[in-house]
Formats: C-alpha cells, sequence, structure tokens
C-alpha cells in the first residue's frame, strides 16, 4: 500500500449527532488524494464507535484522562502521512476542496511546516444566521515531528510567532460546537464546568501561566463562574509584569476586560480601554473587539453619535484590513468574537442611524448599500428600511437598486420562510407608515424634504401591493390610477391611504368588470375609517354616486355607510350634527335598496325583525324613519 500524502487525526467520544455528517464531508477529499482515516475513540457508549469503523482506516480506543493533549497525541503517533489535517467531529470540510487538493498536488514545494485554514464557527446547529470566521493551522508536516500540548485548549507546540505559515484562506471547516453554550442548554453548562475544572488544576502547578489564565477566563465567559472579575484583574495584573506570552494573550485578556467592565459598569473600564489602546495598539482584538465594545459603550452614553460614528469607522477599516490578511494569527490563543458578518451589520446599522441623525445622506446611504441584507433580524431589517426611508425622502440618491434588491431577499423562495416571513411583514409595517396623510404632511415641512419617503417603493409596482399603492399616489390622471389598481391581488395588503387617495381622486370603485365579495368590501371599509375626516365624505360621494341596479356599486356603497355609521362619534356633543344626519339618510336610502334583496318580505315587516341581524335591523328603523 503505497504512504499516504494526507492524514486525517480525529479524535471523538459520544458524537453520534455530528460524527457522520463528518465523515461524508470527507469522502470527496478521501477520492482526490492519497488519504488515511486515522480516528481515537475515547470512551464513546452512544453508537458513534459504530459509526466510525464504517469509515476509519485506522480506529484505535484511547481512555480518557482528562487531558486532550493526550489524546490527540495517541491519534498523531498512528499517522503515517507525508501531511496530517486535524478534525472534531463537530466540523465538516466544505464542499468547495479545489484549493485544498491543489495545494496537497504540489505540496512537496511547500517550505513551510504548518497550513492555515479558515474555520467558521456556527452559533446555532441550524448553522444559519451569525457566524465568525478565523484562520487555525490544521495542517501540518509529520517530519517537524509537531506534538500537541495542554490539557485543555490544546495546540500545536510551534511558537506562533516563530513559524511561517502556509494560508489556504478559501479551505473552509464549518463548527457548530459552540452552539452547545447557548444559555439554558444543560449540556453546554456542563462542558463550560468540566472546562473550568481542567484549567483550574492546570493553574494549580503553574499559577502565572498567562496562556491558562486566558483560557479559564475564557471558559468562565459562558458562565456564572465565582470570582470572575477577580480573575481578569489577577491576569492583569500579570500582563502588567510582563509574563511569558503576555504580548500574545495580553489582547484577548483585555478585551474579556472591557466586556466585564461595560457589562457589569466597573470602574476599570477606562483604565482597561486605556490599557488596550496604549500597550496593543495594532493587535485585531482591540482594533475589532475592544473597538466594538467602545463603539457600543459611545452610542449609549452620548447624545451626539459623533465619537461613536468614529470608533465605527475605525472598526471597519480593521475589519477590512483584517480580511484582507493582516494579522490572520491574531487568532492562535483566542478567537476574534466581533470579526463576523453579524457584527458588521450591526455596527454598520447604528452608524447609518448616527449618520441620518446627523443628516448625512451620503456617508449612511453608502453603508446601505454595502450591508449583507441576508444576515439582518426582523428588528434589523425595520431599521435598516426605516433608515433607507429617511435617506429617500432627503435626498436625490438612485435608491431603486437597493429597494429591488430588498424586495428580492424577502420574496427569495430560497431562503428560509421562518427569515422572509417576518422580514416581509417588517418591510410592509415600515413602509405603510410612509403612506398615512400625517406623515407626508410631516415629511413636506422638513427642510430637507426633497421627495415623499413613500416614492421608494414606486419601483416595486411590478411585484407586490406596496409598489402599486407607491404608484397609484403619484399617479395624477385618474385612468392611470385605475389600471394600476387592477394589478391588486390582495387588498389587505394595499395600503388603504393609497385606496383612499384613489376614492378621493375620483376612481370608480370596485372597479367596473374586477369582483369583490361583500366581506372583501366590509374590511377595506372598517380600514378607511383610520382616516375619519377624509372617510365621511368619501362614504357619502360614494352613496350618492351608487346605481342600486348594479350589484357592486350597492354592495361597496352599502359597505362604507355600514363603516361610517359605526365609526362616527353620535355621542359627541361637539361632533358635526349635519354629517351625522347625512350618514344616516345615506345608510337608510341604501339599506332600503338593499334589504329587500336579501331577505324575504316577511322578514321585513314589523313582527318578522327577529329575523334580521342588529345592524340590518337598525337599517331597517332608520329606513321606516327617513322615509316617514
Amino acid at each position: 500500500m503505497l504512504k499516504p500524502l494526507l492524514s486525517i487525526a480525529m479524535i471523538f467520544r459520544n458524537d453520534i449527532r455530528c460524527i457522520e455528517r463528518c465523515m461524508k464531508a470527507l469522502q470527496p477529499l478521501r477520492e482526490a488524494a492519497p488519504c488515511e482515516l486515522v480516528m481515537a475513540d475515547t470512551g464513546s457508549t452512544d453508537g458513534s464507535r459504530e459509526i466510525a469503523e464504517k469509515y476509519a482506516d485506522i480506529l484505535i480506543d484511547f481512555p480518557w484522562i482528562d487531558d486532550f493533549a493526550a489524546a490527540r497525541n495517541a491519534a498523531l503517533d498512528r499517522c503515517s502521512g507525508t501531511w496530517c489535517l486535524i478534525l472534531d467531529t463537530d466540523e465538516y470540510l466544505d464542499e468547495h476542496i479545489n484549493e485544498l487538493v491543489e495545494f496537497l498536488a504540489v505540496s512537496d514545494q511547500c517550505t513551510e511546516p504548518i497550513v492555515m485554514v479558515t474555520v467558521r464557527n456556527y452559533n446555532t446547529y441550524d448553522m444559519e444566521g451569525d457566524y465568525s470566521d478565523f484562520t487555525a493551522g490544521r495542517i501540518v508536516r509529520m517530519s517537524t515531528g509537531v506534538r500537541y500540548v495542554g490539557a485543555i485548549h490544546e495546540h500545536f507546540n510551534f511558537d506562533p510567532n516563530g513559524v511561517n505559515a502556509h494560508l489556504l484562506p478559501n479551505t473552509i471547516l464549518h463548527h457548530d460546537g459552540y452552539a452547545v453554550f447557548q444559555p439554558g442548554n444543560e449540556a453546554g453548562k456542563a462542558k463550560t464546568d468540566r472546562n473550568v475544572r481542567m484549567v483550574k488544576k492546570s493553574l494549580e502547578d503553574d499559577p502565572d501561566n498567562l496562556v491558562l489564565h486566558l483560557q479559564l477566563i475564557e471558559a468562565g465567559s459562558n458562565s456564572d463562574m465565582p470570582g470572575y472579575v477577580d480573575e481578569i484583574r489577577k491576569a492583569i495584573q500579570l500582563v502588567r509584569e510582563k509574563r511569558r506570552a503576555w504580548e500574545e494573550v495580553g489582547p484577548p485578556i483585555l478585551r474579556y476586560a472591557v466586556y466585564e467592565a461595560e457589562k457589569k459598569q466597573l470602574p476599570e473600564w477606562d483604565e482597561w480601554l486605556s490599557m488596550a489602546e496604549e500597550w496593543f495598539p495594532n493587535s485585531m482584538f482591540t482594533r475589532l473587539d475592544v473597538e466594538y465594545a467602545a463603539f457600543v459603550h459611545d452610542w449609549n452614553k452620548e447624545s451626539n453619535p459623533g465619537p461613536a460614528l468614529l470608533r465605527g469607522k475605525r472598526y471597519l477599516k480593521a475589519l477590512n484590513d483584517y480580511r484582507n490578511g493582516e494579522d490572520f494569527l491574531a487568532q492562535a490563543y483566542s478567537p476574534l468574537q466581533m470579526a463576523t458578518p453579524f457584527s458588521e451589520c450591526t455596527i454598520k446599522l447604528h452608524m447609518i442611524n448616527g449618520y441620518c441623525t446627523l443628516d448625512q445622506q451620503a456617508e449612511a446611504f453608502a453603508l446601505i448599500e454595502g450591508l449583507d441584507y441576508s444576515l439582518l433580524n426582523e428588528d434589523q431589517m425595520g431599521k435598516l428600511v426605516s433608515a433607507l426611508q429617511d435617506v429617500h425622502f432627503k435626498s436625490t440618491f438612485d435608491t431603486a437598486p437597493v429597494i429591488l434588491r430588498l424586495w428580492d431577499l424577502v420574496s427569495d423562495p430560497e431562503q428560509p420562510q421562518k427569515k422572509t416571513g417576518p422580514w416581509k411583514s417588517i418591510l410592509r409595517k415600515v413602509a405603510s407608515r410612509t403612506f398615512l396623510r400625517k406623515n407626508r404632511e410631516a415629511e413636506q415641512s422638513k427642510e430637507r424634504f426633497v421627495r415623499h419617503a413613500y416614492t421608494l417603493y414606486v419601483p416595486l409596482k411590478e411585484r407586490c401591493e406596496m409598489g402599486i399603492a407607491a404608484a397609484v399616489m403619484e399617479a395624477r390622471d385618474r385612468d392611470d390610477m385605475e389600471e394600476l389598481l387592477r394589478g391588486v391581488e390582495d387588498w389587505n395588503a394595499f395600503s388603504i391611504h393609497a385606496l383612499m387617495h384613489a376614492l378621493e381622486s375620483g376612481v370608480p370603485f370596485p372597479l367596473p368588470g374586477k369582483r369583490l365579495y361583500i366581506e372583501d368590501m366590509d374590511r377595506l371599509a372598517a380600514r378607511l375609517t383610520k382616516d375619519k375626516e377624509h372617510f365621511f365624505p368619501v362614504a357619502l360621494q360614494s352613496a350618492q354616486q351608487a346605481d342600486p341596479r348594479e350589484e357592486q356599486s350597492l354592495l361597496w356603497a352599502r359597505g362604507l355607510l355600514l363603516a361610517a355609521v359605526r365609526a362616527f362619534d353620535w355621542d359627541d356633543k361637539d361632533a358635526n350634527t349635519e354629517q351625522g344626519l347625512s350618514i344616516a339618510d345615506a345608510f337608510a336610502c341604501i339599506e332600503s335598496e338593499f334589504l329587500p334583496r336579501c331577505y324575504a318580505p316577511q322578514a321585513l315587516q314589523a313582527e318578522g325583525l327577529g329575523m334580521l341581524p342588529p345592524m340590518h335591523r337598525f337599517g331597517w328603523y332608520c329606513a321606516q324613519a327617513f322615509e316617514a
């Protein structure tokens, strides 16, 4: 048998949830390059071993001794490849393996002993939403005699600052192991307790080891570990004393320190923030994680968004530098937490709102165009749309591509319904406010008014009712309005204020040849009453124009007047009495036409009125009264 070019080394225990997913994802690589799979079982009892037996070339048992490095080394000892890829079962190799395969084909020309790949960490088991990427050394040349060290948070015995590494940025390992740390997850709590116990045990033998102190702080950040703040203070003191590895682990320790200071309003906030910025100004932990925390602090504390916006700019610059490969070894000891796409979206949304507050529309719009909308949650989608409306009505920027892109996203059948449903709902909700008459009047009173916010949605007129409503509001010709209204399929999703505008403009309704059921008319009429000042005249006008011989016309007038009777405040002594009497008169006239078409003659006699619903009984009495 030929010597394998690549060994794949794994340790596992009771990973039935994910082990086969990991195994199957490796198959394309194993078919593309000479590989062997070496697995060490540290004590599985849930069927994981049986799965491993189907895939492993070498499967060994290694009894668990509370030492991850020992287990890793036991697997390494059985590897015979030129290179070794280290994996966990809660990871799986991305399907795009061309970069890795091409590297292996010419790997004899590689002079670096270690190869970095991208590890993508997800916060949920469904691997949707936010994730964080970091580069990690996962492929090593076996001839270096590499070993793992550290009972927990084990790592290679290379000096990260003294070894050159080869980077494969497009080789991705998807990892969902951190999802276990979600609040309320008992398995996550047990894992945290185990990690804290193991690190504390190691600290007993090496109390000034800054790497161990960082690991304890990291483990405690997922729990209510007693003495957590004291542990942070102790670690910072060791950094001040410049103990071994202080330059490497000082930045992530200070990152956790400022997080805790902000969270608990500790007096050391300014001190720890200044220390991070002065001692480690070029570290990505300072430029990203600490800067993010300082941004949040300034945003919540300052009434003027200016200071926070400056920090936001620095954060985005650092994020761009990091993604372009600057300081890609920053995460050798700890993962960055705010280098995620979701963190980027969050800070950009705050900055967009800040720029809108300062009437800096150009800056706001530039950030809006650069957002990854697919990462937004429902609340963030609402804030984005509100900001886009603000930019739109105060500027002449071409917002059409943005709103079209947004609508395509929320309507994309390939996106999960649990995301698109809330997205579309909040988009419609925020958009609906722009059609309100009082909002339109308020916009026009603004000094920077350029166009109404509802016009943002005109580009959607071929795609949804919201777009049709905006186009109706902009149309000046009654025939154009009628033609647009014929495109409405869902009247519940159509702006009632746009319909009111069309009715006031004299558009016949219901549209000739486009039938509506009586319950649809009643719902529309009830929605129209939200604008009482303009509704009552429209209802009376429709009654005057109603053709009793035409069923749709009669039903619409009846629905409007029924809604008007219910909406009019008959008990208000200051109400327009003349208008109220006109409504009652018109209602009586319509009912006198409507009732005989729905009920047998005996039901419309005084002794048969008990057969009528209350409002129709009331209508009968109104008709009798006005006739008298």
